[in-house]
Parts: C-alpha cells; structure tokens; sequence
C-alpha cells in the first residue's frame, strides 16, 4: 500500500525551497563534538549501589519522588521496558493503553500534535522534560499549511513517561489546567547500573511506517563523574492506512506521499563532589525534517464540491530544529532549615519551517485556487516560527514534627517565553514569468503577531500533615504573567491598530486528603483550582483575506480560563493484585474560544469599505467534564499477569448545551503478560472503544466512528545477557477502525467520498534489537 513519492516532490527543489534544516552529517557532527569530551571526565571506579529492587516512584505529581500510591489524585506511568517490549516508536505509541489519553493527528500532513486528558487539550496541558517546558502548539487552521508541534526527545531516550490528570496549577501555574504530561529522560546511573563504564544501542524496523531506527550510546561512571551520550536516528515515510484509491483528489483514500528523517543528540555530566552537592549538566539537539506529496488536500462540508480543484501539484517540507541546555543542583545538607534544595536553569528553542509548493493551472489572473480561467502559475510559501523559553526553577523540602509530622515544599518558578512568526509567499505567472509578492489580497512577507516575549513568576507552597493514617496536604501558587509586544514591520493591520500588552495575575488553591486503610490500600479525595492565562497569538494575532473577505483578530480583554475540579478515588497496589479507581467532576470557566463576530461589532476587520467576516477569540464558554477511569492487575501465576483498563468521560458547554467534541468515547484496555523465564515472555493486548455519537455538528458534520476492537501480540527473547530481541505484532486480525479523535482534528465529514484516508493502520509489525556491553 506504499506508494514512492511522486515526480511533483522534486518540484520544491526546482524552485528554490530547499529548507536548510536538512539532518546532514555535519550538523550532527558538530553536536557530537560538543557534547562527546564530556565522557573523557569521568574516572573509572564505579560507586557502590543498593541491590535491593527499588519501587516505581513518580515525580511529576508533586515535583519529587513519591511512589504512585502514596499520591492523592490519578497519576501514572510508562516505563522504559514498556516502551520497549511494545515496539514504540512515538508517543502515540506510547501512550495507546492509556485510556483516558488521547493524541489527535491530521493523517494529511503533520501527525500528532498534541496530548488530551479527559478531553482537555492543546496548550491546556503543560509537558515537561526533565521539568522542562516543551514549546507550544501552534495549529495550522483549515489551510493545513503551517503548524509547529509540542517536540519531545526520542522515546528510546526516555525512562520513564508520567501522566498526570486534573487540575495542577497549585504546583505548575498556567497551562496546566488540564493535567501534565511528564517525560523523564535516562540519566547515567540508568545504564550502568553499579558499573564504571557501558555502551549499547538499539536497531529497529516498523513496517506502519517503513522506518528504521538506530540509537547508541556510551555512559562513564566514577566516584564524582558519570557521564553520558545518546545519539539516535530515524527515517522512514507515510504511516500505512486501510485506503486502496490511489489517485489524486478527495477520493484518494491511500496516504500521502511522505518521506521523513530526525536525529537527536543527548547529552549529560553528573558532578556529584560530596554527599551534600549534586550538578547536573543536559544538553540535547534534535532537528527532522519531512517532504509530503499532499495528493489530497482538503475535505469539503457534505454536499459541497471540491473548492481547491485549481491546484494540480501541492508538496511541502516541514523542517523542525530544538535545543535544550539544563542545569541542575541539588543541594542536601545535614542539617539545615531545609532538607533539600533543588535549583533548574534552563533555556530552549524550537524552530519551525514549513515550506509548501504548489502549481495551480487553468486558474484565475490572480492565481486563485478554485477560480476557472486560462493562466498557470506557481506559488511559493514558507511559514516560521520560533519559540524560546528561558527559566530558572526552585524548589525546597523539609520534612519536620510542629505538633504533627509534616512534609513541607515550596518554591519559585520563573520563565520568559520568546515568540517570533513570519510568513512569505510569492507566485508566478508561468507564461510571462512575472512575480508578485501580493497574494490573495495581501502584500508579503508579514507575521499574523509581532514579536514579543511573556514574562511569568510563579510562587507555591505545599505541605503535607499526617495524623495517623490520615495525610491533609493543602497547596497555593500565585502567578503572574505579562505580554509585551516588540517592535515587528511585519505586523501590519488594515485598522492601524498597534499590538498590546496585557498582564494579570491569580492565586490557585488545592487541598487533598488521604486515608491508609492498610500499607497497600488509600482512599483519597482532593479539591483543585487551576488557571491559564491567555497566550501571545490569542491576545494580538490579527489575519486577513482580501479575496475571500474573512479575517481572525485577538483580543487584549481576555481573562485568564479558570477551572474547579473535585476528584475521589481509591488505590490498592499489593503483591498479588491491585486497583486504582477514580470519579471527578471538572468545570471551566472563561474558555477561550474563536468565535464570529456579529455585524456592527467595532472589532469587525474592515477594508476598502467592505467589512470581513471575522473570528475573534472570546471568553464564552463554561464547561463540565465528568467522568471516571479504573486500572487494575492480577497476578494470576508467578508467570501470568493479567491488567485492564476503563475510561469514560462525558461533558458539555454549559453555554450551549452542546456536547464537546474534545471527549473520546468509551474505551478499554486489557492485557495479558506471560513471563515463564527470565529469558523470554510474551504479551496480549485488546484496545477497544465505543462508537461515538454525542457531537456538536454545529460547524461540521462529522463522521461518526464506529466501536472497534484492536489486538496486538509481543514477545521478546533475551538470547544472550548483552542481546535482547523484541517483537510486536500489531492488529493482528487487520481491523479497520477510526479513532474520534483523528477525525475530529482533520475535520473528516460524514459524507467523506473516501475515509479510509483517515483509517488506522492495518496489520504492521515493530521489530527491535537492543544490546548493553
């Protein structure tokens, strides 16, 4: 069901469109260079370690280590050997048995671009690396020509992937209103596991996508030294689907013509010179870059016809570059007011370039893309944009007795957020060879918002009371935020309008209780607040078509989204069996939404005397989203475990009355892990959901997924102490299923002439081979 890419991906060559973003060896050669002497430091005798098994811990749910029962509220997580034995390639991959998680995709383009949990997402859930904010989500609108995805390292660098639900602006501020999706990267000590020196890798093969991945790496390790580099690479093409109509159009239901190719550098030094002093020094570099053959552009309202019918040849390339330095310091005295210290400085930046080509024939004078006429002509476009965040955290514990044992955090957070856009487009007339640089009615290069920065403080207290075995554990954070627009030429407004600043602040409470029925058994329930302050594009993003007489204007008067969440729950993790169950209600206020505005509105784009239709984002919407999930596992037989998983969720604008569409139906998991020896086990899985039906087609009438029920099959055989083999088998039956949340984000219609397009993949296998020296 491959198909190579057309003749037409040449065409951005042609025309000048080489990204040079491209993942040469040069670039990441030069990242080796940088970070390879660190290994030369370390000495070579190993520190002592504890051989006893020590427990699963988290650290998202309350910013240091606590074992997962022991929190009041729903958290879990994805280990390394999870990851592995299931043949992840990608978060998607990832995090497919968690129930109440989704990631929407756009099959057309751009993948996965963000996380939801219980049916909050995009920038409403903060991800953190290594406590480390990934950059925003940027979405590409209707023109699917531009986007800038949330980036996280390769999951074959990650230990550990932690999900947090709910509300956790009491200890993370702003963007966390909907939870916090934590991923934790290897550290040193995580590969050489008491010994001075290990090196290893991983080669694997996906047949979803045709994608072959290598990673390596090498880790020293002395009495105040240990050090470690991580290099991957992956290249591979469209991800496969259940199409069979290979032609061009809205009836083409196979994929897109894809190519892709990443590599990521990871880099760490950890100096520890005493007990009391611990330093650690993170450098990562990724960059990817992608060329698409877009055979099917757009989808069409049921009934409509084709509105792109001028454009003949439309490929793309999407290159992204990110870098990340970190430094950590703990600081653990003996005795002191304070049992540690924790300090993080940090900066990153994340770019993105999204080049597209089009030639678009028997067309308008003007180049339209749907207008009948006798010209051709050529469109070039690049969109950028770059994010930069920089940030110092701080945070400090203390366990002490004043009248009842307690447990103390408190802390700081600081970040600067950078933001810069522009966009260029030029087109062609290829007859007279004639360019413009005024397109659609606009006149090019120009950015939707100017450049300008977001300064952000947070202060939060914790504490932790036990009586018995009963724990209180109320919480605050204040925030504060400002946007301050720069200078940009390229802002410019038909209003004559300057960009704003806007600033605000808010205070979020929590409060938790748990109650140790037994050393392995709590009950809990908790009461949290959570906020998101409005973002730069939404403050001061101003867009405008003159041809099609429509436009999108930010708001300075926004308020900050608000959210009340009440969860109870009961968690039982014992050696034979154990359960996690959880019910809550989350309600939202101030949702910002876009929304048209009504003729008249002062806030209506006007141009040459014709007034546009024009969204604004607005505070509108109050939401409910209630709901509940259950996990559990048995150990059946030393060698059988068996673990399911439920999730069900419902809400609605309260506005409206109308449904969300951002809730996933019912869905399900269960699992059997068969582990007869040490040397080799086995794995059955079941991912099921219901057909979804409760949807706002106010805007688009979608196609309504039906229920499905997908098995997947792995095995993994350790043939030799330093070579492990790992297997998966997936949709074993060849199911064809949609998942809502793909749909939704592509705007697929009930009335699709072929939705196969946006179908799962078939029958696939991942295959792996990992070695550790």
């Amino acid at each position: 069901m491959k198909k190579m890419m057309t003749g037409a991906m040449s065409a951005p060559m042609a025309f000048g469109l080489k990204s040079g973003h491209g993942v040469g060896p040069s670039r990441l050669a030069l990242a080796v260079l940088c970070v390879w002497p660190l290994a030369g430091m370390a000495q070579q005798s190993a520190p002592a370690v504890d051989a006893a098994e020590l427990k699963s811990v988290v650290v998202t749910a309350t910013r240091s280590q606590v074992h997962a029962n022991d929190v009041a509220g729903s958290v879990s997580a994805v280990t390394q050997k999870q990851i592995e034995q299931r043949g992840s390639r990608n978060l998607a991959d990832t995090l497919a048995d968690e129930p109440d998680v989704s990631l929407p995709s756009d099959p057309r383009r751009f993948g996965s671009s963000h996380v939801n949990i219980r049916g909050i997402e995009e920038n409403r859930v903060l991800m953190l690396t290594d406590g480390v904010r990934v950059a925003d989500f940027r979405s590409p609108g209707t023109t699917n020509y531009d986007a800038s995805n949330r980036d996280i390292p390769f999951v074959e660098f990650l230990k550990q992937v932690e999900v947090l639900r709910g509300p956790a602006s009491s200890l993370y501020g702003s963007d966390a209103i909907g939870g916090v999706l934590g991923f934790l990267t290897l550290d040193p000590a995580d590969l050489l596991k008491g010994r001075s020196f290990a090196t290893g890798g991983q080669l694997g093969y996906h047949s979803v996508d045709n994608s072959k991945r290598a990673m390596a790496y090498v880790a020293t390790g002395g009495d105040k030294f240990q050090t470690l580099l991580m290099l991957g690479h992956a290249k591979g093409e469209e991800s496969d689907n259940q199409g069979s109509n290979d032609v061009q159009g809205l009836k083409r239901s196979t994929p897109n013509p894809l190519k892709y190719e990443q590599s990521n550098v990871l880099g760490k030094l950890v100096f520890t010179p005493n007990t009391a002093h611990r330093f650690k020094l993170t450098l990562e570099h990724k960059e990817g870059e992608t060329e698409v053959d877009a055979l099917r552009v757009g989808n069409t309202s049921p009934g409509s016809p084709n509105t792109l019918t001028r454009i003949t040849t439309n490929t793309g390339i999407d290159a992204l570059t990110r870098d990340r330095i970190v430094l950590d310091h703990d600081y653990t005295p003996d005795a002191n007011w304070f049992d540690r210290l924790g300090t993080k400085l940090y900066t990153q930046k994340q770019s993105t370039d999204n080049q597209n080509f089009q030639l678009r024939t028997n067309t308008s004078a003007t180049c339209s893309a749907s207008t009948i006429g006798t010209a051709n002509c050529s469109v070039d476009q690049r969109f950028k944009y770059e994010q930069r965040h920089s940030g110092l955290n701080l945070l400090q514990e203390k366990a002490f007795t004043l009248g009842l044992p307690q447990q103390a955090i408190w802390g700081a957070d600081f970040l600067r957020s950078e933001t810069e856009e522009s966009k260029t487009t030029t087109w062609t007339n290829l007859a007279t060879g004639v360019s413009s640089n005024v397109f659609i009615g606009e006149t090019f290069p120009k950015a939707d918002y100017p450049r300008g920065h977001t300064d952000q403080l947070g202060l939060f207290v914790q504490d932790e009371l036990s009586l018995g075995a009963f724990k209180l554990t109320p919480g605050l954070r204040y925030d504060r935020f400002k946007l301050t627009p720069e200078d940009d030429p390229l802002y410019k407004r038909t209003d004559g309008r300057a960009a704003v600043s806007k600033q605000g602040h808010h205070l979020s409470p929590k409060l938790a209780a748990l109650y140790g029925m037994s050393a392995d058994w709590n009950l809990y329930a908790q009461y949290l607040e959570g906020f998101r302050g409005p973002n730069y594009e939404e403050v001061n993003r101003y867009f405008y078509n003159n041809s099609q007489r429509y436009a999108l204007t930010g708001n300075p008067d926004l308020k900050p989204e608000t959210s009340r969440s009440f969860e109870i729950g009961s968690k039982y993790a014992g050696k034979g069996w154990g359960s996690q169950f959880a019910l809550y209600e989350n309600r939202y206020q101030n949702f910002i939404d876009s929304v048209i505005l009504p003729a008249g509105d002062p806030n209506v784009v006007v141009s040459g005397g014709v007034s546009f239709s024009t969204y604004q984002y607005q505070n509108l919407s109050r939401v409910v989203i209630r709901g509940g999930d259950w996990r559990g596992y048995w150990q059946a037989t030393p060698a059988l475990r068996l673990s399911a998983g439920f999730a069900i969720t419902h809400g609605y604008d309260q506005s409206s009355g109308k449904p969300l569409n951002s809730i996933e139906p019912k869905r399900m998991n269960l699992a059997a892990h068969w582990t007869p020896s040490e040397q080799w086990g086995g794995e059955w899985r079941l991912r099921a959901a219901a057909g979804k039906d409760h949807i706002d087609d106010s805007s688009t009438s979608y196609f309504r997924t039906p229920g499905y029920g997908v098995n997947d099959l792995a095995a993994w055989w350790q043939v030799q102490p330093k070579l492990r083999i790992n297997l998966a088998l997936n949709n074993v039956f060849d199911k064809t299923y949609y998942l809502w949340s793909d749909v939704r984000r592509s705007g697929m219609s009930g009335s699709d002439p072929a939705p196969e397009f946006y179908s799962q993949p078939g029958r696939n296998i991942a295959l792996s081979m990992k070695f550790d020296y």
